[in-house]
C-alpha cells in the first residue's frame, strides 16, 4: 500500500468518507473536532515521507494540547492508501482551538505541510481568514497556494522535491526519506 498511486475517484471517495466521519464524531460527542491530514500533492499520498510528516504532526498536535492542559476526549488515526488522517475531539471553543492549530502550522518547520481543520458543532470549518490569518502561501513562491495549484504554476516534481527537502532537513540531514 505505501507509495501506491491513487485515482481522483479514490481521493473524492476518501474525502466524502472523512466528511461523514467528521459529522458522526461531532454528533456523538457534541464537541469541536480537529481533522488532520498532510498536504501531499500528486497521486502517491501514502509514502514513507508523508508518514513521517503525519506522525510528527500528530505529535506536535498532542504535545500542544498537553502543554495547554487539554486532554483529547477522543482520538483516532487512519492509515489509508489516500493518505493518513487523524480525528481528535477536545472540549474547547472551536475558534480558540483553530487559533491553537494555526499556531502549530505557523511555528513548526513542517507546519506548512499540515492541514489542521477545526470543525465546530454546526459542522462548518473555522477558516484561517475568519480569524484574521491570510490564505496559505505556496511552498515555492509567496503566492496563494490554491491559486498556484489551480494554475499549475509549479510542477509536481518541484513541489515533491521541496517537501522532501523540508522533511529531510527536519528529520535528519543525512537520512533521506522516500
Amino acid at each position: 500500500m505505501p507509495g501506491c498511486e491513487v485515482t481522483l475517484e479514490q481521493m473524492l471517495k476518501a474525502r466524502d468518507e472523512r466528511v461523514e466521519e467528521q459529522k458522526n464524531l461531532i454528533t456523538a460527542y457534541s464537541l469541536p473536532l480537529i481533522s488532520f491530514t498532510v498536504n501531499m500533492p500528486g497521486s502517491k499520498k501514502n509514502t514513507d515521507c508523508s508518514r513521517h510528516i503525519f506522525y510528527e504532526g500528530c505529535s506536535a498536535l498532542l504535545n500542544r494540547l498537553k502543554d495547554k492542559g487539554i486532554l483529547p476526549v477522543y482520538q483516532e488515526t487512519r492509515d489509508l492508501p489516500t493518505g493518513h488522517e487523524a480525528f481528535v475531539i477536545v472540549e474547547m471553543d472551536a475558534r480558540a482551538l483553530k487559533l491553537l492549530m494555526l499556531e502549530i502550522e505557523e511555528s513548526h518547520p513542517l507546519g506548512r505541510l499540515w492541514d489542521f481543520d477545526v470543525i465546530g458543532l454546526e459542522g462548518l470549518s473555522v477558516s484561517r481568514e475568519a480569524l484574521g490569518y491570510s490564505k496559505r502561501k505556496c511552498l515555492l513562491c509567496d503566492e496563494d497556494a490554491h491559486a498556484c495549484a489551480r494554475s499549475k504554476a509549479h510542477s509536481l516534481k518541484e513541489l515533491l522535491e521541496k517537501i522532501r527537502s523540508m522533511a529531510d532537513e527536519y528529520f535528519d540531514k543525512d537520512k533521506k526519506l522516500n
